[in-house]
């Protein structure tokens, strides 16, 4: 789109048309080098490592007597595929750039300091099973800088951060939550190692067993799902079983890899009375 159909029939000055070229490039994560000529600009796409592979490069250059960036960037291409922009190595090894992290630091809510101490508080509650929502975690933001985050200040902290997610966490239990903490589990299989090397249980007898109940109808678990329907085809339907009848699946696994076929088990219709008379040579 030329610079006429977004700004009328009077071509803005060259500053405004590299401010919007600025931010369409941000927006759409791609590296933008301005052309003061009639070509358009040319885009080199980020590559989610780029900025290790040009730390690599900078590494790579201060080693050598005569750096060679060039040669540096066609290396690194031939052994990971992607192309390094020339003058993004060069001004970084000769210091007049900086990370954009580092850049921008100034611009942020929230410093590298207090960023990497919420980053670490959300795994934490994550692991013990009360995590964060979008809701909370503006809250604790907010108190760690004394300033109400934007709405899309949440998008930009989970690019920052990517060792955090947004997620669909499944039911757990309170009391299993407080019981599966890692001193509880450690401890657990301490005394497990214990046994094994006190008796001397080979491996091929330590086998660990597991139940899964689940409803025949399926329930209410894949309302998530989503399927390919008719866009103008008006109510849309999928023919489903409505039997809640509970089913559980035992399954049994041995320490050498080795496992059982898996087990069903459906509801009785009756009892029979064999099952509650007691073997007379069980002591």
């Amino acid at each position: 789109m030329c610079a006429r159909c977004l700004f009328g029939f009077q071509s803005p000055p060259l500053s405004v048309l590299a401010r919007v070229a600025r931010h369409v490039a941000f927006y759409c994560n791609f590296e933008l080098v301005l052309d003061t000529g009639c070509m358009p600009p040319r885009r080199v796409p980020i590559s989610p490592d780029i900025e290790v592979l040009i730390q690599e490069a900078c590494t790579q250059l201060r080693a050598q007597v005569k750096p060679n960036i060039l040669d540096t960037i066609k290396k690194i291409k031939d052994r990971t595929g992607v192309a390094l922009p020339y003058h993004t190595v060069r001004n970084r090894f000769h210091g007049k750039h900086v990370p954009p992290r580092q850049a921008h630091v100034n611009q942020q809510l929230l410093s590298p300091e207090k960023e990497r101490v919420l980053v670490d508080w959300i795994k934490f509650l994550s692991e013990t099973g009360h995590p964060l929502s979008k809701r909370t975690i503006r809250k604790k933001a907010e108190a760690l800088c004394q300033q109400k985050p934007s709405k899309t200040w949440i998008v930009y902290f989970l690019r920052c951060n990517p060792e955090v997610k947004l997620g669909r966490p499944s039911g757990l239990d309170p009391k299993r939550a407080q019981a599966f903490n890692k001193p509880v589990v450690h401890r657990h299989f301490d005394l497990l190692m214990q046994i094994i090397r006190k008796y001397e249980i080979p491996i091929e007898n330590v086998y660990n067993m597991d139940e899964k109940g689940c409803k025949r109808g399926g329930g209410c678990n894949d309302s998530n799902q989503k399927y390919f329907v008719h866009r103008s085809c008006r109510p849309r339907y999928r023919a489903r079983s409505g039997n809640l009848e509970l089913v559980t699946i035992i399954e049994c696994v041995c320490a050498n890899g080795t496992d059982l076929l898996p087990g069903f088990v459906f509801s009785g219709k009756e009892f029979s009375r064999e099952w509650f008379e007691v073997d007379p040579g069980i002591g």
